[in-house]
């Protein structure tokens, strides 16, 4: 993404949603869910907001859903937008 690219119309639904969550880890699936969109809609902005310095991806070790063996989520949230003190 370029620096003049402006975000998708989804973008700030998504930022509401990381904002309502006060900097917790949340799973994407979570994000789609409330939403009422589909995983490529949320990933693609969020993509978007990650490029922009507006979120932050990890991943997080999870049980699988049926049981075999282990595997990760994906789990968004905002990044720190205040700067450090120290730094100041």
């Amino acid at each position: 993404m370029t620096a003049t690219r402006k975000l998708s119309d989804r973008a700030p639904r998504i930022v509401f949603e990381l904002a309502l969550h006060d900097g917790e880890w949340v799973a994407v699936e979570a994000i789609y869910t409330r939403l009422g969109l589909n995983s490529h809609q949320v990933r693609s902005s969020l993509n978007e907001l990650i490029s922009a310095g507006i979120a932050e991806r990890t991943r997080r070790p999870a049980r699988s859903d049926t049981g075999c063996g282990r595997t990760h989520r994906t789990c968004f949230r905002m990044t720190d937008e205040a700067p450090s003190e120290a730094s100041v």
